[in-house]
């Protein structure tokens, strides 16, 4: 596990992520975006998702085909507080198959202020059975985790919204873009 904090250098852009009041919409909607390399990032996403995956980080030379991206907002006064202990993966195929075929490499960033009590992010490294490592959210905090190897999951939040948005990077497309259920993110 990586944790990086004030990871984003430019001010200007956390601001504008900041007051984008589209930005958290279609919590839970799964994303796929090809790459800088294949498509001009065209929205905040695409273009944070470069920032933290271009050449200052610190799997800039890891091969991926793309990423699968989704923000996610929990709090009391939203409909879920905590999201229950996962691994990431193609979930079409191992409904159809049986078979788990995981991302290389995931990672979880906060890239608005919070003032939040819990939300922090458990990570089952040493096996589900034993005390996970926490990270606390926090603003401008990038994790960076074996999202589909390690049991994860976000502990209760119990005051405030906690703001994240989780990238994971695919060595082949997951079978969500061929059936549509991953989509692509208009400008």
């Amino acid at each position: 596990m990586i944790i990086c904090d004030n990871f984003i250098k430019d001010e200007e852009f956390l601001h504008q992520i900041k007051n984008d009041r589209s930005f958290f919409n279609n919590n839970g909607t799964y994303y796929w975006y090809d790459g800088w390399w294949v498509e001009e990032p065209n929205t905040l996403k695409k273009k944070l998702i470069e920032k933290i995956w271009g050449h200052q980080s610190p799997y800039h030379d890891v091969s991926v085909c793309g990423f699968e991206y989704w923000t996610g907002q929990l709090g009391p006064q939203i409909t879920h507080q905590e999201l229950p202990p996962h691994i990431d993966k193609d979930e079409e195929h191992k409904e159809k198959t049986g078979e788990v075929i995981a991302p290389l490499i995931g990672s979880v960033f906060y890239p608005v202020p919070m003032e939040i009590k819990g939300g922090d992010l458990a990570i089952y490294s040493s096996g589900e059975n034993k005390e996970p490592e926490v990270v606390q959210a926090k603003f401008n905090r990038l994790i960076i985790f074996e999202a589909g190897k390690h049991l994860h999951q976000v502990k209760p939040v119990s005051q405030g919204v906690r703001s994240a948005i989780a990238i994971n990077l695919w060595k082949h497309k997951p079978s969500g873009c061929e059936s549509g259920s991953l989509r692509y993110e208009a400008p």
